[in-house]
């Protein structure tokens, strides 16, 4: 039963990067940088991190696919970048003790490795709409600070949740 709270977690954290985040960018405000809110990749995170790397890896490529098919012009992008960055990271939670800080620097580096991703692709295929410099300057420091912000807001109760889900994800 916790199983189907955790989509329904993973779906509104989708909801809430596709929609809420999206009406409050920081040029509404009148400022002229990009802060990309993460949430599905920091929910993936938190999976992988504290429910076990596949699952984590499964939802990343779900929800991968679901940001594809309402935020990209190019299918594949997010599910490839989420699957391997989830991977990578429930790989390198294994020997860390996740603690708030630990767990904050963690998906900082994720967040950085995504963008950077999905930047290199975009690039390879030419269709990347800012230079490198002006994506290290403008994109990735505000992204860094507004996911930061929100992986400090998550931690507990997401924490928490998934701490609970564990042992019904052992018993199936």
């Amino acid at each position: 039963m916790r199983a189907i709270f955790l989509f329904v977690v993973m779906f509104v954290l989708f909801l809430l990067q596709g929609t809420v985040f999206q009406i409050f960018t920081p040029e509404w405000f009148g400022y002229h940088f990009d802060a990309i809110p993460h949430l599905v990749l920091i929910g993936c995170c938190f999976i992988s991190m504290f429910a076990g790397r596949s699952t984590g890896i499964k939802y990343a490529i779900v929800f991968g696919f679901l940001l594809d098919l309402t935020s990209s012009n190019i299918l594949g992008v997010y599910a490839f970048c989420l699957g391997l960055t989830t991977y990578l990271l429930g790989f390198l939670a294994r020997w860390i003790h996740l603690h708030l800080v630990s767990v904050f620097l963690l998906i900082l580096l994720a967040i950085a490795a995504l963008e950077i991703e999905v930047y290199g692709i975009y690039f390879l295929i030419h269709k990347a709409t800012m230079s490198f410099d002006e994506w290290l300057v403008w994109r990735l420091p505000p992204t860094l600070i507004l996911n930061g912000c929100l992986t400090i807001l998550l931690f507990y109760p997401l924490r928490r949740f998934l701490l609970q889900l564990v042992p019904d994800q052992t018993e199936e």
